[in-house]
């Protein structure tokens, strides 16, 4: 028997279905990477990223050979995250605390005027004489105990030979 017309009941796919198969795959893909690329934040305020919190600094995805400096908004500090030319290294992490220096700028080629009108207390220091004079006194020390040690030894060798 020869079924010269059969014809088997396939599923017909919907009119709206996509031809390339590959085509919802592609537009998944590409909105992942767009929401990757949007997740570092822009570098502002003169080179310094933007953080809240340490932990956020010590997170932050950082790339080969690089070092990103950050202003953490809710302290004062500032953070610096460093990472070497190998992946291998591990990311060097320093922070630094924001401080106001009340104190006025001092020129270091200004003549330096007397030390009492400065505020220090020199009376603490000793001078090169009194130095001087406490090298002679251990030196005298040290040569009286040599000394010792000397007649320690005749007096003990003595001994031995007033025993034989």
């Amino acid at each position: 028997m020869a079924y010269y017309g059969y014809q088997p009941n396939f599923p017909q796919f919907p009119q709206n279905y996509p031809q390339n198969f590959q085509q919802p795959y592609q537009q998944n893909f590409q909105n992942q990477g767009q929401q990757i690329q949007a997740q570092p934040q822009q570098i502002q305020n003169g080179g310094f990223v933007s953080i809240r919190g340490e932990s956020e600094a010590r997170n932050y995805p950082i790339a080969v050979g690089t070092s990103i400096t950050f202003k953490d908004e809710t302290a004062p500090y500032i953070y610096t995250k460093t990472m070497g030319f190998s992946q291998l290294d591990t990311p060097r992490f320093e922070k630094f605390r924001l401080v106001k220096e009340d104190a006025p700028v001092i020129n270091a080629d200004a003549p330096k005027s007397d030390d009492k009108k400065e505020g220090i207390d020199l009376s603490i220091y000793a001078t090169k004489s009194e130095l001087e004079a406490l090298e002679e006194r251990i030196q005298a020390l040290a040569d009286d105990m040599e000394d010792l040690r000397t007649k320690k030894a005749t007096s003990k060798k003595k001994e031995v030979n007033e025993n034989d």
